[in-house]
């Protein structure tokens, strides 16, 4: 059985993490203002369990430029994947660096990670900004996609206008070879954010949306009010990927969200696991 992938988690209360480096209480509880208690790595794989999935992407943040803050730092991200392997990592680096595509080749090559998560709103950069080019230069170099916080941003101190959709347009025509996702559907501009997906093959979106209710009706406002349901299930099922943004959404309940939107069983299989295995290079 081809079980699914979780493109959007971060691994803020793995208990086994936090007794080995302490300072990661400071990210899950004054960054995210995530107040869960602390959990094993298993509680993490019974919610994967529960939701029929099998791996997760593991998003850290590098905003120690902006906030004096690692959500993880890429060596943390590497060691918690030598301890599971169902865990899948990704790299963050501070695009403003002058040695930044250094970093990312570093996390690629030495550390094995698989991609690159970058927060425009933490990190206080623009997408389109040139002094970030050189770090997409690296990454299509490396053959890693980058996943991007887009959208709305609950951070305090944060601003919302590093979230806009238009913000990626340039990065998306000037890197056509370069997978990029748009995470969170860049609610609340859906609307502009299937429009960069429908223009740029390129360009896709994660599910990882939860903004007021719970994650059922939210995405079926985003997914079938806002935009009908039928643009993603006939133009958009190829650039569509599942994503939980565990812990602050329990992975099951967005599944179960996601699984009853009225999707097509072919359309599923691609949202849950093809789509991301195209981004991942074709291995989980």
């Amino acid at each position: 059985m081809n079980l699914g992938i979780d493109f959007h988690t971060h691994p803020l209360l793995v208990r086994e993490m936090v007794a080995r480096h302490p300072e990661l209480v400071k990210p899950a509880r004054e960054t995210f203002y995530i107040g869960n208690t602390f959990q094993p790595i298993r509680t993490f794989l019974l919610e994967l369990d529960e939701a029929g999935l099998d791996k997760a992407v593991l998003l850290p943040i590098d905003a120690q430029r902006t906030r004096a803050d690692m959500v993880y730092n890429n060596e943390q991200v590497a060691e918690l994947c030598a301890m599971e392997p169902r865990f899948i990592g990704f790299a963050s680096v501070d695009p403003m660096r002058p040695d930044a595509p250094q970093l990312l080749e570093h996390a690629i090559k030495v550390l094995g990670l698989r991609g690159l998560k970058l927060a425009p709103a933490m990190q206080e950069f623009f997408a389109d900004d040139r002094m970030a080019y050189p770090l997409y230069e690296k990454a299509l170099e490396l053959g890693i996609p980058i996943l991007f916080h887009a959208g709305m941003s609950w951070e305090p101190g944060s601003r919302l206008a590093y979230g806009q959709p238009l913000r990626f347009e340039n990065v998306a025509a000037d890197f056509p070879q370069l997978r990029i996702v748009l995470a969170h559907l860049a609610w609340p501009w859906v609307t502009e954010a299937v429009a960069l997906a429908l223009k740029y093959p390129n360009v896709y979106l994660d599910t990882s949306a939860l903004y007021f209710d719970n994650p059922r009706d939210f995405l079926t406002y985003a997914m079938t009010h806002i935009v009908p349901l039928t643009v993603f299930e006939r133009s958009l099922r190829n650039q569509i990927v599942f994503g939980s943004n565990y812990p602050r959404v329990e992975i099951k309940n967005m599944a179960r969200a996601v699984r009853g939107l009225g999707f097509s069983e072919e359309c599923q299989k691609l949202v849950f696991r093809e789509n991301a295995l195209r981004l991942l290079g074709g291995r989980a």
